[in-house]
């Protein structure tokens, strides 16, 4: 242990934890002792505590102890000797104590005493950590980690270092992502960690997997279920139990969104009731827990960042938010190939995802070649090559089942997650039984259940159990469409009674808009729409699929002719096509919007939850016809990486770039040569348009310094320049118009 003071410290706060009583330094029979417990009137805990490692020593302290010890004993008072040494003490020093039944026990087997913390962290890291497991055998993922980082609010990162290092400074975290994020690997990363530094940090990291505590409304039902299920002792659960909300016990929570099950509901206050009811327990722990923590769950359970705080019983402004990535970025894509030893060149335009990475190493490189050099060069012409191409290996491996039939049993099991309260599944094994059925009239043989087993795009839940999870959105969204292509072509009367929770995300609902206009079915989708949407109970979900899909899809214009769309549930929907006409979306949901350049015709979104909106950068630009909405996340357009992103021309992203570094950035003025610095491929004609238009216009001064023009803002211009910077795409300002005037060189 360091010095002596943190050394009497913490012998005081355990010696407290275990005998659950005040400790403290005090004075017996006038002798003082570093720590003395009163258990009772004629019971009492007396420690010494010693840095000193000489045995001399030793049996001075068993001299001092056994002296006030005798008489208490002609009092009727007991005593329970210790003496702790901040070492390994030498069995001569033990049998000194022994003779006069006096314990003399390292510090590291006096904190055993409170919790046998090296027992717990071998079991528990030999355990399940979430959803980290082997895709293929269910057991915990044991492949390298690949180092990413995970964004706070204000777009910067941190690593599991970081966060490790929060938690030992007693900050509350909340990692959110969706399914395949990485949110349970980061969890095991974190706990090894702080398990690595507990000699150091004197804090013990408790990891516990909520979908474990169903039904739990209790911190103390929460510790006893997880203790009990790794098999450890009741003395260590008491202990920790004692011990929950003080200083010692760091708890690591994964997966609020999967306690209990999320029933369809189309009432927003009914589900937010549900989600309360079923986090009392997490809420009854995190409130009351004394150090740092962290949970973690999926980014949209959540209707807003206030029911999330407020659910989890934790105080926004004292709690710090970070994200998974969606993908790796270029860096930590390079490390995962490298660490998984994939040799081939991969296409910039792959999705970088953790678990579809995963599926391309699984296959050969002449499979690989094919599948890139066949698709159409975009992310919907892969899919669908890359679909093919994971159906075809299976049908090889086991030549029972057509690639076709492959395909068809996988989108039956996509269909079935379309009620899931986890999104991606799980499927039971009787489920997946069933889908085959479905598709072929027959029941699986022996050889066909060893397929099922392993259908790819499908990964084991668990060890434990047979249930399969899709492994990954990116495969799970395109066959949701094939699914309710299918469904619409096929004019099933029973989708409109289907209770769907779960919506297309873009990709999904990109690939049924290319499905549309391949098979030229649009008015297939428009008829559907148009009769559904005046039903009292509708699939609602079917139908905002099906309208985000026409929008994708080559139609000029849809007009919905003045209709009241109640209740819609977006996983996204966009603009940009500017050919939704004349409907009014109430009440409802919108996970990811993208608006256009102009305001669509007719259109009103009103009283709704909005998860993110792309094309403005803050609540000042939304437009007049998006009312009275709840709207979690804007564009970000503040940093060098979500300007590049942003989809902006090469002349827009210059301006863009000047702008901010002009007008938002500290300082009076900005050099030539930073203004657009870190952009890569900057078009220097682009440039000197930009600039010289902004000059001559009056919205940026200039001086010289050392030859070099230095750029200033014309501070009444101020607002003028806000206001494009939050439109962005939408601006109809003058120097919006002119610089999106500017063709881009080549």
């Amino acid at each position: 242990m360091g010095n002596w003071s943190d050394l009497e410290n913490s012998v005081r706060q355990y010696a407290q934890y275990i005998w659950n009583r005040p400790a403290s330094a005090d004075r017996i029979a006038g002798v003082n002792f570093d720590c003395v417990i009163r258990i009772s009137e004629i019971e009492l805990v007396i420690i010494e505590i010693t840095k000193n490692k000489s045995l001399e020593k030793v049996r001075e302290d068993v001299g001092k102890i056994q002296t006030v010890r005798m008489g208490l004993m002609i009092k009727n008072v007991m005593v329970r000797p210790f003496i702790i040494c901040d070492f390994a003490p030498t069995q001569g020093m033990k049998d000194a104590g022994k003779e006069n039944y006096i314990e003399v026990i390292s510090f590291e087997d006096f904190r055993k005493m409170f919790f046998d913390f090296p027992t717990y962290n071998n079991v528990r890291s030999n355990r399940q950590f979430g959803s980290a497991v082997d895709p293929t055998t269910g057991e915990d993922d044991k492949t390298a980690y690949t180092p990413v980082g995970y964004m706070l609010q204000d777009s910067s990162e941190i690593s599991v270092f970081d966060i490790a290092q929060k938690l030992v400074n007693g900050e509350k975290i909340v990692l959110l992502g969706d399914y395949g994020a990485g949110k349970s690997r980061c969890f095991k990363e974190v706990f090894h960690i702080l398990a690595q530094r507990v000699d150091d940090t004197l804090l013990y990291p408790i990891a516990i997997d909520l979908k474990e505590t169903w039904g739990l409304e209790s911190a103390v039902e929460i510790m006893r279920r997880h203790f009990r299920h790794l098999g450890i002792g009741e003395n260590d659960t008491n202990s920790v139990i004692k011990a929950y909300n003080g200083k010692r016990l760091c708890f690591l929570l994964d997966g609020f969104d999967e306690i209990g099950s999320r029933p369809w509901s189309e009432n927003k206050t009914t589900l937010e009731n549900l989600r309360r009811h079923a986090l009392q327990g997490v809420k009854d722990l995190l409130s009351k827990v004394g150090a740092g923590c962290l949970v973690s769950g999926r980014d949209h359970y959540f209707n807003s960042d206030q029911e999330m705080f407020s659910a989890l019983g934790l105080a926004a402004e004292k709690t710090l938010v970070a994200r998974c990535k969606d993908e790796f970025s270029f860096e930590e894509f390079t490390k995962y190939l490298a660490i998984n030893e994939v040799g081939v060149s991969l296409p910039d335009w792959l999705p970088k995802k953790p678990l579809v990475l995963k599926t391309i190493a699984s296959l050969s490189n002449d499979q690989l070649a094919y599948l890139f050099q066949s698709s159409s060069g975009d992310e919907i012409g892969f899919w669908y090559e890359f679909i093919d191409a994971m159906c075809k290996r299976d049908s090889k491996i086991h030549a029972i089942l057509d690639p076709d039939t492959v395909k068809k049993v996988l989108i039956r099991l996509a269909s079935l997650t379309r009620t899931k309260s986890q999104n991606f599944g799980p499927l039971t094994e009787n489920e997946v039984v069933k889908a085959f059925h479905e598709i072929t009239g027959t029941y699986p043989n022996e050889q066909s259940t060893v397929m099922l087993q392993r259908l790819p795009g499908l990964g084991r839940v668990s060890a434990e159990t047979s249930d399969r999870n899709f492994v990954d959105t990116f495969i799970l969204d395109g066959l949701r469409a094939l699914d309710l292509s299918d469904k619409i072509h096929g004019a099933d009367p029973k989708i409109s009674d289907l209770k769907w929770i779960n919506p297309l995300q873009y990709l999904g609902s990109s690939i049924l808009g290319y499905d549309i206009k391949k098979g030229k079915s649009a008015g297939a989708f428009i008829n559907y729409v148009k009769n559904a949407i005046h039903r009292e109970k509708a699939n609602k979900i079917s139908i905002s699929d099906c309208i985000s899909a026409l929008s994708k899809s080559d139609i000029d214009a849809l007009d919905f002719q003045g209709v009241v769309f109640n209740e819609p549930h977006f996983g996204d929907l966009g603009f940009e096509n500017d050919n939704i006409r004349n409907i009014e979306f109430v009440d409802g949901i919108f996970e990811s919007i993208k608006l256009g350049k102009t305001t669509p015709a007719g259109v009103v979104i009103r009283d709704c939850h909005i998860e993110s909106i792309f094309g403005i950068s803050s609540n000042t630009g939304v437009p007049n016809w998006i009312q009275k909405c709840n709207i979690k996340n804007f564009e970000l357009i503040d940093t060098l990486t979500a300007i590049k992103n942003s989809g902006l021309t090469k002349a827009q992203t210059i301006l863009v770039s000047i702008l901010i570094k002009v007008y938002r950035q500290a300082g009076n003025g900005r050099l030539e040569h930073t203004l657009t610095k870190g952009l890569t491929h900057v078009d220097k004609k682009s440039l000197v348009q930009v600039l010289r238009y902004m000059v001559s216009n009056g919205y940026l001064d200039t001086s010289k310094d050392k030859g070099e023009t230095i750029y200033k803002p014309v501070r009444k211009h101020q607002g003028k320049i806000e206001k494009i910077l939050v439109e962005l795409d939408r601006s109809d300002d003058e120097i919006w118009s002119y610089v999106s005037q500017i063709p881009d060189s080549y």
